[in-house]
């Protein structure tokens, strides 16, 4: 089992005493210290850990540094093929055989890849007309209509297409947060569209706060019948009294409050061998990695 720390954990000043201090911890628990290149992640701290490439395991977030999302629902599938290649690229020097990314968007035109200003971009490139009450978060009663059903197609379409361009790389797709244009929120896409999944259960979390349906319920049921290549970890602080349009992305710390329970989760993920935990938590610390340790048991 491999416990990773999402770049998200760590600045350039402290990243050698965190990785430190962290790893030492994960190792003499028994675990194998790994670490996440996250997709908003800049120069400074690629370079800043470039000293363990070849020290530790290291899993990539794509795509990194690109100019466009790779979005596979957009009728420029070239243009995914290229950014894909990049990503390739960068996924082979870091030593991981594993492509992931979010690639399922609801706009024709290339989306900016500016993850310190995504929800503008998103804005920007989608237009409002699928926003719940002008906020972020879509309306449900998108997944209805025939555009929906264009972009699906497009989508499932470009995915094969993509797996087969890439057969000595594991093609995974990202379950998304249910903002504005993005179309793997819900588990009938989730179960439908792609073979294998980067599991993000804050996203999914808020999912199901937006859908109505059961989180722990349809958590377990992906457990048993996807693929999982890995995981992301948070907390999530919304709750279902939170307003569906002030719904937020939290990648908040274990040691907040959520009404998430993601303990049986873990045990769930733990019993089906899935053996890739990733803590996508801002500023995380050794304290989210002990409780992470003692959920595992």
């Amino acid at each position: 089992m491999r416990i990773e720390c999402s770049s998200m954990f760590f600045t350039v000043d402290n990243v050698k005493n965190k990785i430190g201090e962290i790893r030492s911890f994960i190792e003499n628990q028994g675990f194998e210290f790994g670490i996440q290149l996250h997709n908003s992640i800049g120069r400074d701290l690629y370079n800043a850990l470039l000293p363990w490439r070849n020290e530790i395991k290291f899993s990539v977030h794509s795509p990194v540094f690109a100019k466009y999302f790779a979005n596979l629902a957009s009728p420029h599938y070239d243009l995914a093929h290229s950014i894909i290649l990049d990503c390739d690229q960068l996924t082979a020097y870091w030593g991981s055989d594993l492509i992931f990314f979010h690639g399922f968007f609801m706009a024709d035109i290339p989306i900016v890849h500016d993850m310190k200003n995504y929800r503008k971009v998103m804005k920007k490139c989608i237009g409002s007309a699928y926003a719940l009450n002008d906020s972020f978060i879509m309306n449900p009663a998108v997944f209805t209509t025939d555009q929906f059903n264009l972009f699906k197609s497009r989508f499932s379409e470009n995915c094969s297409r993509l797996k087969a361009a890439f057969p000595h790389k594991v093609i995974s797709l990202e379950n998304d947060f249910p903002g504005m244009g993005s179309g793997l929120q819900r588990p009938e896409e989730i179960h439908g569209l792609i073979e294998n999944l980067w599991f993000d259960l804050g996203h999914f979390w808020c999912s199901s706060l937006l859908h109505s349906f059961d989180f722990q319920e349809e958590t377990f049921r992906i457990i048993d019948e996807k693929n999982i290549v890995g995981v992301h970890l948070n907390h999530n602080l919304c709750t279902g009294e939170t307003p569906l349009e002030r719904l937020g992305d939290s990648h908040t710390h274990f040691y907040n409050h959520s009404d998430m329970n993601l303990k049986p989760v873990i045990r769930k993920l733990i019993d089906k061998g899935v053996n890739s935990l990733t803590l996508e938590i801002v500023d995380g610390d050794i304290d989210d990695v002990r409780i992470l340790v003692d959920w595992i048991g």
